[in-house]
């Protein structure tokens, strides 16, 4: 960065070295263009939560307080040490940027803690003036991002592992989503009578992984929630609608704003126009009543959503819907770290390479003990794969990465591969992603659902079923866990394990939380 000097004769030129020591060339471009740019302001004071975190857990264990009550302890201390630090350090820019909204010079601004940072919509003039501040950090351009393109094969067949009943629904759904689900099980129960078949309601994937052994020991995620950062969530639809943690145990709608976040639209119910929410959100805890539909890794646990896509979306949105995440916000503006998820699903992500601008998110989630899961991402026509083409925030050392595998545990041609720029091996784990069947809008079910999007969620799902097992598990501990107890994959191309194509391999369920009540 270059030194600013402090002889007015210098001034006008070390202010100008500042200012593009401190803002993007990119977004001095899209001046040229508009005069009106959206940016975000990140200021130099950002709080280590990684260590306030350590300091609370030692904090906790020296009172010896329960295991629940120590991960509740340290989430708070890690909220408001992030709370504390932007009141203390933002309200001058504050003041400036509420003087420029009454001149027409800001159209508009947002505050966030989790990032002590502004998303701020203004004029050139005022963006120099920002970085002239020796508060600001970094003025960077809110970039677009865009969901995990998912290809959707409506022929697909599932083979092998899942039965002719359980075909009957897939193909029912898939061919005709209009029909009623009432309908599809009617007909699909006639057809299993006249061929004296037991319908298998679980599907191959959930099977896969082992996850209804470990409902058989009465772990099903009861008590844990999931989260997704997605395209919303249908919450009416039959496999879901019992899990939302907005409704009560007689089914009506309470405080729906501490269980869900629209930072798109502003809806004030769970909506889901695009349908990858809802399908990422059934693979991790979907079920329906009639016990037809098993779509689910932990089916008892509950669930609650942030829409941040509508399909594509921007940096200051997906800051605003991870904050949210660590903390739901009421009616009256309080936050609640409390109610913040056990589990985060991210089944998005951008380019290859080092790209850090999610990664004091991702390190506040895990410091306030909630599980970081992204999925390793898509191949693309920009990123075609091979080393070193996991997505960020992936290939973050702070996310728990998520690659996809077909019915034969080899990994699908489009789930990208490590290493992580960091070195690391990534992703660190597979899961099925390649036709897989879950909830999508309309109160129906789909397959022939490909992406990594469709794998992460089996992750997630999980995590849930460990923390149910053991609750004291911390983020750490539960990646150690699901890494160690993952079937090892290899191919020709990836001859040991770990290896950056599989990670430490499939995950299984049964062992892993085996490993956690032995």
């Amino acid at each position: 960065m270059s030194p600013v000097y402090g002889d007015s004769r210098t001034t006008s030129s070390a202010g100008a070295s500042t200012i593009s020591a401190k803002v993007s060339a990119k977004l001095n471009q899209q001046f040229s263009t508009s005069e009106y740019v959206t940016y975000l302001v990140k200021l130099k004071d950002q709080v280590d939560t990684e260590s306030v975190a350590k300091h609370a857990f030692q904090k906790a264990s020296a009172e010896q307080i329960s295991p629940a009550a120590a991960k509740l302890s340290v989430r708070k201390t890690v909220v408001n040490s992030l709370m504390d630090t932007a009141e203390k350090t933002q309200p001058s820019v504050e003041e400036y940027l509420k003087k420029e909204v009454n001149n027409g010079n800001v159209k508009k601004y947002k505050s966030y803690f989790i990032v002590n940072a502004f998303a701020v919509t203004s004029t050139k003039e005022v963006m120099d003036n920002l970085a002239t501040l020796p508060e600001i950090d970094k003025i960077l351009p809110d970039e677009k991002r865009e969901l995990q393109k998912v290809e959707i094969d409506k022929d697909a067949q599932s083979v092998g592992e899942q039965s002719t009943a359980n075909q009957a629904v897939a193909d029912q759904t898939a061919v005709e989503p209009a029909v009623t689900e009432e309908n599809a099980q009617k007909s699909v129960q006639e057809s299993v009578y006249k061929d004296a078949v037991t319908p298998s309601r679980v599907e191959w994937n959930i099977s896969k992984i082992k996850a209804p052994q470990v409902w058989a020991k009465g772990i099903d995620g009861k008590g844990i929630v999931v989260a997704n950062l997605d395209t919303g969530v249908e919450y009416t639809h039959p496999a879901l609608k019992r899990k939302w943690r907005g409704l009560n145990a007689s089914g009506q709608v309470v405080n729906p704003e501490l269980s869900w976040y629209d930072a798109v639209n502003g809806a004030s119910l769970p909506t889901d126009s695009n349908g990858h929410g809802t399908h990422t959100m059934g693979t991790s805890v979907g079920s329906d009543s009639n016990g037809t539909n098993e779509i689910g890794v932990a089916p008892g646990a509950k669930w609650i959503a942030v829409r941040v896509f509508n399909p594509d979306t921007t940096d200051s949105i997906l800051l605003d819907g991870g904050q949210w995440i660590l903390a739901p916000v009421d009616k009256n503006g309080k936050k609640h770290p409390e109610l913040a998820p056990d589990v985060v699903n991210n089944s998005w992500g951008g380019g290859p390479g080092l790209d850090e601008w999610y990664r004091p998110v991702t390190k506040a989630w895990r410091a306030a003990q909630i599980f970081p899961e992204f999925s390793a991402g898509n191949t693309t026509l920009s990123n075609p794969g091979g080393p070193g083409s996991v997505a960020n925030p992936a290939n973050l050392p702070e996310a728990y990465a998520t690659g996809a595998t077909d019915i034969n545990n080899k990994l699908a041609s489009f789930s990208l591969r490590g290493p992580s720029p960091y070195g690391e091996v990534k992703p660190e784990i597979s899961a099925p992603g390649v036709n897989i069947r879950s909830s999508v809008p309309g109160g129906v079910y789909e397959g022939g659902w490909n992406g990594t999007s469709m794998a992460g969620p089996h992750t997630a799902g999980l995590a849930a079923l460990l923390l149910q097992a053991k609750p004291s598990l911390t983020v750490d501990q539960l990646e150690d866990v699901i890494s160690k107890t993952a079937t090892p994959l290899t191919d020709s191309q990836y001859r040991t394990s770990p290896n950056n194509g599989y990670g430490y391999g499939l995950i299984d369920a049964l062992a892993a939380v085996n490993s956690v009540l032995n």
